[in-house]
C-alpha cells in the first residue's frame, strides 16, 4: 500500500478555440512549459485566459495605432497569423502564463531539494521577458524600442 500522491487525470481545457486567435490548451501548456500534473487544470486555464487576453490587447492596441505596419492582416479584431506567427503567439501566451503562475507553483511545490526556482522573482521576470520578446517579434519590433523611453 502506498500513501504517495497520485494525481487523477484531468481533461485538458481548450482556450480561445472559437475566437479566431490561435487555439491554446492546458495540455499543450503543460507539455511546452513542463508543468507538473498535480496543478489544478482550472487554475492553469484561468491563467492562460488572463495571459491570452493581455497578449491580445497588446497586439491589437499596437496594430491599431496610426502609422503602424504589422506583418499580418486583422479581420474583425483578430490577426490572420501564418503558421510561424501562431507558434510565436502561443509561446508568448504560455511564457506569460508560466510567469503568472510562479507564485502559485511556489506555494504548491514544497520540495525540500532540487533547485526549485519557483519562488525566484528574477526567474519570474526572465520568463515574462520571454513573452514580451515574442510579442515584439509578432509586431515586427526589435528587443527594445525607442517608444519605451
Amino acid at each position: 500500500m502506498s500513501f504517495g500522491y497520485e494525481a487523477t487525470a484531468q481533461d485538458s481545457i481548450d482556450i480561445d478555440a472559437d475566437s479566431g486567435w490561435p487555439a491554446l490548451s492546458t495540455a499543450e501548456f503543460r507539455k511546452h512549459r513542463r508543468i507538473p500534473e498535480f496543478y489544478e487544470e482550472a487554475v492553469i486555464a484561468d491563467s492562460l485566459n488572463r495571459s491570452a487576453l493581455e497578449v491580445q490587447q497588446q497586439i491589437i492596441k499596437y496594430s491599431m495605432k496610426d502609422n503602424t505596419e504589422v506583418s499580418f492582416a486583422i479581420t474583425n479584431g483578430v490577426p490572420d497569423f501564418n503558421t510561424a506567427q501562431q507558434s510565436v503567439y502561443r509561446g508568448a501566451v504560455y511564457a506569460r502564463s508560466h510567469s503568472d503562475l510562479m507564485g502559485y507553483f511556489s506555494s504548491v511545490d514544497q520540495k525540500p531539494s532540487g533547485n526549485n526556482k519557483a519562488d525566484d522573482v528574477n526567474q519570474q521576470d526572465a520568463i515574462l521577458a520571454q513573452s514580451n520578446r515574442s510579442v515584439r517579434l509578432l509586431l515586427g519590433l526589435g528587443r527594445a524600442g525607442v517608444q519605451l523611453l
